[in-house]
């Protein structure tokens, strides 16, 4: 084989793994959660088995400071993670703002976090996306690491928060308008 196939074909491999690795779904600390999972990449997590979101807060993309606590505890809240240099990204941006207005006067808001990105690419994506709602910025994925139920590595990826402030489902992967609003609706109708 020659040297440049060789080359090739690890590099190939190594990608393979890094991408298998970003898309693991393990469940939560403290073993079996009881969730359920209804389409690859998607989890729904019983209330009882509900894990409080953390209590993560920086920097917004428009310059103001966002704590997730002053979105908790009301509404339904979908944390979406994302990068403009994610191309799935890019291809759930638009649905995640259609949702978000459309699903806002039902009691469901939207935040973003921006990952490691520079801050010129990120207001250019948020503004092609057409997106209203606050996107936190992550530039050393600290606040991605706080959320231990999304690998660290695997964006984009989307938890619902249900109105206690407890993860109630997540995405792993890009989240399309229809399975995203599905499982929303899920969260909203627990009690």
């Amino acid at each position: 084989m020659n040297r440049g196939l060789g080359v090739a074909l690890l590099a190939a491999v190594l990608l393979a793994a890094v991408l298998l690795a970003g898309c693991s779904s393990a469940p939560p600390a403290g073993g079996s959660t009881g969730a359920s999972t209804d389409v690859v990449g998607e989890t729904y997590y019983p209330p009882s088995n509900r894990e409080a979101a953390p209590a993560i807060s920086a920097a917004t993309l428009a310059g103001s400071h966002l704590a997730l606590a002053d979105v908790l505890g009301r509404d339904v809240v979908v944390l979406n993670v994302w990068a403009s240099w994610c191309i799935e990204c890019r291809q759930e941006s638009r649905g995640l703002a259609r949702l978000s207005t459309a699903l806002r006067a039902q009691g469901v808001r939207f935040v973003g976090i921006d990952e490691q990105d520079a801050a010129s690419r990120a207001r250019a994506f948020a503004a092609n996306a057409r997106t209203r709602y606050p996107q936190l910025v992550d530039p050393d994925g600290a606040l991605l690491a706080e959320l231990t139920l999304l690998p660290s590595s695997g964006i984009p990826s989307t938890l619902v928060i249900d109105r206690q402030g407890r993860v109630a489902g997540r995405i792993i992967g890009a989240a399309d308008e229809p399975r995203l609003r599905r499982l929303i609706e899920r969260v909203a109708a627990d009690r």
